[in-house]
């Protein structure tokens, strides 16, 4: 017999905001951003690290943990997100999903703190 566990999940992304890490960090701490970034994840903060980033464990469509590293580069900050865990629903939607919503969101962030309108 053949065990089945649950589709992996591990997502890396990297952004450039030409904006200091408080600032960014403080646009990802608007009420409700996460919520809408990461729909269907249950965080619990495991590490608070301020103006260098939060990583959280997960529950809900994944188990695992989720990290946002802001990293102070000359002229901005650049916006690590990583995402490991285990997956409840079916392999790769999910995954799909929560990529472009991120990627979205976070230059929705990107452009508001540089100035610039979609």
């Amino acid at each position: 017999m053949r065990l089945r566990s649950a589709p992996v999940i591990d997502v890396v992304d990297e952004t450039f905001v030409r904006a200091e890490p408080r600032a960014v960090r403080a646009a990802l701490d608007e009420p409700g951003v996460l919520d809408r970034l990461w729909p269907g994840l249950q965080r619990e903060v495991a590490q608070d690290r301020g103006a260098k980033g939060v990583r959280w464990w997960t529950g809900g469509e994944v188990t695992g943990r989720v990290e946002i590293w802001l990293e102070e580069v000359p002229g901005g900050t650049i916006v690590h997100h990583f995402l490991r865990g285990e997956q409840r629903s079916g392999p790769g939607r999910w995954e799909r999903r929560h990529r472009r919503r991120w990627k979205e969101g976070v230059h929705d962030i990107k452009d508001r703190l540089e100035g610039r309108t979609r």
